[in-house]
């Protein structure tokens, strides 16, 4: 009951409590180390109004008090991460100023799966001004809206700019469209590329992080030189200005109605029209007559005549 909240026997007890009623302060329980844990976390308050006893509290306020301390502890955890990577960088430099030489670790290979998964952790909270990524087609499970591109908040809490291109097949499963919207809602702004290259993660002008393999979690290459992260930099600020901006397609442009102006914004990317009804939540004839609207607002024959002449007029990117 409760996991993960109170221990097993503490939950039971508080359980025990709300289907039973007050435990006298003469019952053994009164004084068990269980009771003392649910007093601790706010489950149980004394009360001694008339025979003094330890009554549980309402559930909801008890379970929505325990959830708020659960988080405030989290962040202070990632702000000692954080902490203690900026810690780290000044010893390692103290120490190779001292003791001369070493490894500098300017390109470090790495083939632990949970470390590399916990690097791209440490180097979104390292990032102090900007955390780009590109995300490819390539996973081992299906992005869920639910966890999908979130950030903890010591990261978004400091302003850090969130950019992300999806390479276009990534976006051609059911549920995209949940993912997209939930990182839009973590503060990401989100392109979408017909191909990357590679996954990647890049935290401010120190560090990258690419895969050794499509995944990205059979081995990595973590990168602290400075001369590769700006090329790897250069290379993402061009991919980025040629993709295409998804998440704003709401808006009023140039006549276009909300809808068409999220067609045209996926069409750009190169979806075919199962994939862009899938992302819209409509049926594949509603984006073909979207589509064929848009071919009569831009004067175009074809889908990549109207791509070309909504760019030249700047409808896109």
């Amino acid at each position: 009951m409760l996991e993960g909240l109170l221990s097993a026997d503490a939950g039971a007890l508080y359980d025990a409590m709300v289907r039973s009623g007050p435990v006298p302060l003469d019952d053994p329980r009164a004084a068990s180390p269980e009771m003392r844990e649910l007093i601790d976390r706010g489950f149980v308050r004394r009360d001694y109004r008339d025979d003094p006893v330890l009554a549980p509290m309402e559930p909801v306020r008890a379970v929505d008090h325990a959830i708020l301390g659960a988080q405030q502890r989290l962040v202070e955890q990632q702000r000692q991460i954080v902490s203690a990577r900026q810690q780290l960088d000044m010893l390692q430099t103290v120490y190779r100023a001292t003791y001369g030489g070493g490894s500098d670790a300017a390109v470090e290979v790495l083939s632990d799966p949970q470390r590399i998964g916990a690097l791209s952790l440490e180097l979104c909270l390292s990032a102090k001004e900007e955390f780009l990524t590109f995300t490819t087609r390539h996973f081992k499970r299906k992005p869920d809206a639910n966890t999908a591109m979130a950030l903890p908040e010591a990261v978004t809490e400091r302003g850090v700019r969130l950019r992300n291109v999806y390479e276009r097949a990534a976006l051609e499963f059911e549920g995209a469209k949940g993912v997209v919207e939930a990182s839009i809602a973590a503060g990401w702004i989100m392109r979408v590329a017909p191909e990357l290259p590679m996954k990647m993660v890049i935290a401010d002008q120190h560090s990258a992080l690419l895969p050794l393999d499509p995944s990205g979690m059979e081995g990595a290459v973590f990168v602290r030189s400075p001369t590769i992260v700006a090329g790897l930099r250069m290379l993402f600020e061009l991919v980025w200005s040629q993709a295409v901006p998804i998440g704003d397609g709401g808006q009023q442009r140039h006549g276009l109605t909300p809808t068409q102006a999220k067609v045209l914004d996926l069409l750009a990317t190169g979806m075919t029209d199962g994939a862009i009804a899938r992302h819209l939540d409509v049926s594949e004839r509603t984006v073909r007559r979207h589509v064929q609207g848009l071919l009569d607002a831009l004067q175009a024959d074809n889908r990549v005549a109207a791509v070309h002449a909504a760019t030249r007029l700047g409808w896109l990117g």
